[in-house]
């Protein structure tokens, strides 16, 4: 979701914490892979039968196997100094579960412009990265993902090769849900229950989960839906996210589907968006190659 400016002046002050994480269930495996994309065919913007999108031939490049973590972003800052948007402006947007039933047409109720909050703190000043080494980071804005992307000798990835990514081999129209769920099943970090009040974790998280807790898709890429959004290449002044989140449910968003993409100001952090880096065949190497 994106989050205006006129909503900021609706945020207020909050040290609130959101849900807690469930005790995962699945086997997560973030061994911090670049994996190559060789040139192909993408169905770009294809959302189901009514929307068949456009192929658009997308040349080969590589990309980070899951989003960046919160130890890849700390091996960053030490060996930089960097310091983020939410550091130097000692706030950022938090989500905040509401505890009693909302209205969904106002996005202030559940987040909160909070002080404190930032990667190395990502639930508030309260708390810390005790256990979320391989969480992917948040709490960053566009210019902080391609200081890191610039430092690790890439860039944003486009769209185009976002969704190239994203949708692997895929050569004829799907229904969105699809992406997802399987047969009702969870297979990705999503919203499960009624948004905003309580995700009931029937994926294993209620949250962010670490990178690679689900099944990666055919080209070996982790959690190109769910769990967090990401930062893509867009222009100057406005910028684009993909991918959806953990807060994407079927009763809002339910933008957890290669073709969804928000716009989003892209110097504002918040704790639902992340990103992965993209990079030239020939470049650093980075982890190792899964093709």
């Amino acid at each position: 979701m994106r989050i205006g400016a006129a909503l900021l002046l609706a945020l207020t002050a909050s040290g609130t914490l959101g849900a807690s994480a469930a005790p995962p269930v699945h086997r997560c495996l973030a061994n911090d892979a670049i994996v190559t994309v060789a040139e192909g065919v993408v169905l770009f913007g294809e959302d189901g039968t009514d929307r068949p999108g456009r192929p658009v031939r997308v040349a080969a490049f590589r990309i980070d196997a899951h989003e960046v973590t919160n130890r890849q972003f700390a091996a960053f800052v030490a060996a930089t100094g960097y310091r983020t948007r939410a550091e130097r402006q000692g706030a950022s947007a938090l989500f905040v579960a509401p505890t009693e039933p909302v209205s969904l047409d106002n996005a202030a109720r559940w987040w909160r412009w909070t002080k404190g909050a930032d990667w190395r703190r990502p639930k508030g000043p309260d708390s810390d990265l005790m256990g979320r080494a391989d969480e992917p980071v948040v709490h960053v804005d566009r210019d902080d993902a391609a200081a890191y992307a610039r430092w690790a000798g890439g860039a944003l990835p486009t769209t185009e090769q976002w969704e190239r990514a994203a949708r692997g081999n895929q050569n004829a129209t799907r229904d969105p849900v699809d992406w997802a769920f399987d047969h009702g099943k969870p297979r990705a970090n999503v919203w499960e229950g009624v948004f905003p009040m309580r995700d009931t974790a029937e994926d294993g998280y209620a949250g962010i989960a670490p990178v690679g807790c689900f099944e990666a898709n055919d080209l070996g890429l982790y959690d190109m839906v769910g769990n967090v959004w990401e930062w893509v290449e867009g222009d100057q002044d406005v910028g684009l996210i993909k991918g959806g989140s953990y807060l994407c449910a079927m009763n809002y968003c339910a933008n957890f589907r290669p073709a969804a993409y928000q716009a989003q100001e892209h110097d504002l952090p918040t704790s639902h968006i992340g990103f992965r880096v993209a990079y030239p065949v020939k470049g650093p190497q980075r982890g190792l190659s899964l093709r």
